[in-house]
């Protein structure tokens, strides 16, 4: 049977929308990230709302490392007068980073979003 005769014409769509979903499928197997970080005092932090702004997971683990370090560049929490709030909120960083980096596909890269393509 020829490939464009109109018989086979259905089993070539066929076989196009099954490569289509397997290769969309394996696009997206990456682990999901979750929703959401939470300590053990109860506060919580939205990381899908965090990679929804920043355009991805790697570009919100860059944007949480960098400012997890200009914190801890400044002098850490010592230079707050709310000590433990800026504690609260650094153990949630790290946890979030923690989670963006099971997540992301290249954690080791380091990226700027101030200075990328996307911005």
């Amino acid at each position: 049977m020829k490939p464009c005769s109109p018989g086979s014409r259905h089993h070539l769509l066929w076989l196009v929308g099954c490569t289509a979903l397997l290769l969309s499928t394996l696009a997206q197997a990456g682990p999901a990230c979750p929703n959401w970080v939470e300590t053990a005092s109860g506060s919580v932090f939205n990381v899908a709302a965090l990679i929804a702004d920043a355009g991805s997971a790697e570009f919100a683990l860059a944007r949480v490392k960098r400012a997890l370090s200009k914190v801890e560049a400044g002098g850490g929490c010592a230079i707050f007068r709310d000590r433990p709030a800026c504690d609260e909120t650094m153990t949630l960083a790290k946890k979030a980073i923690t989670a963006l980096e099971t997540c992301s596909t290249s954690p080791s890269v380091s990226i700027d979003p101030e200075n990328s393509a996307q911005r």
